[in-house]
């Protein structure tokens, strides 16, 4: 229990230093309370400076099988995204649609055919996320958390087993590389 509570004290701590916002552990007395399940722990930036200064990390957390995650602020959504390309008419039509499984072939599918600009903007971001982390050795995803009408986007990257050794420089690189990918995406 305590290596638990010093590893979570240490990412904090890394991450409090590489991006100069202040993160802050969670407690994870519930998991109900999450929609991650299996937290060991979570950590938050939660001050609104320091939020606005780092987007491209927000959350950190790690699951009980080991896995230590790095989440940035949304990067964009489906909505905006369709809108901006195509005009309100469009966005609110995607009001009615079911994104809750985009990660599905035939969701992926269904929006590339109706809105290819936006499912273009999807991909380039994919792109760019898996060239930041192959930049620094980690891997870095576009994630997307979709329901009825919407899919919001953010950049992840991930630490697969929290061994100490390295602990730091992994730490050191999902940071920049979610830095680099976050910054880049909003540019697309």
């Amino acid at each position: 229990m305590k290596r638990l509570e010093a590893q979570k004290e240490v990412v904090r701590d890394l991450v409090s230093k590489l991006t100069g916002a202040r993160f802050e552990i969670v407690p994870v007395a519930s998991s109900d309370s999450f929609p991650i399940k299996d937290l060991e722990w979570f950590l938050r930036c939660r001050n609104q400076d320091d939020v606005k200064r780092t987007p491209y990390l927000n959350s950190v957390w790690k699951l009980n099988g080991g896995a230590i995650w790095f989440e940035s602020l949304a990067i964009g959504d489906t909505f905006a995204w369709i809108g901006s390309a195509y005009g309100e008419e469009a966005a609110a039509e995607t009001l009615d649609l079911n994104f809750s499984d985009f990660g599905e072939k035939g969701v992926r599918a269904q929006l590339e055919r109706r809105y290819p600009i936006a499912y273009r903007r999807i991909s380039s971001a994919e792109l760019v996320a898996r060239e930041a982390g192959k930049r620094r050795h980690v891997h870095v995803e576009l994630r997307s958390s979709g329901s009825k009408g919407i899919v919001v986007f953010t950049v992840a990257a991930l630490i697969p087993t929290a061994k100490s050794s390295n602990l730091a420089t992994r730490v050191g690189a999902c940071v920049e590389a979610l830095k680099e990918a976050h910054q880049r995406a909003m540019e697309i």
